[in-house]
């Protein structure tokens, strides 16, 4: 009989030093940046809906909701510019 679990820990190992850590990490980070500004975009949406149906302040309302959808587009290029 073989042992599975000397085995399975050897490939374990194996996979464990292949792994890309870097490449790991930046999917990690796009992933978090992408969660950051969602929240961000949804914040400014229900403020901007919140003076647009209850406040009574409609241009205030569209332009909250404006910075909300293009704010992620304008961190995106400035930060490409660094």
């Amino acid at each position: 009989m073989r042992d599975e679990t000397a085995i399975d820990m050897q490939e374990a190992e194996e996979m464990h030093e292949a792994m890309d850590y870097a490449q790991h990490e930046k999917t990690w980070e796009g992933f978090t940046s992408l969660v950051k500004w969602a929240i961000i975009q949804l914040a400014f949406i229900v403020v901007g809906l919140y003076c647009i149906i209850f406040a009574g302040a409609p241009i205030v309302g569209v332009i909250a909701i404006l910075i909300g959808l293009f704010a992620p587009v304008g961190a995106s290029f400035f930060k490409s510019l660094r």
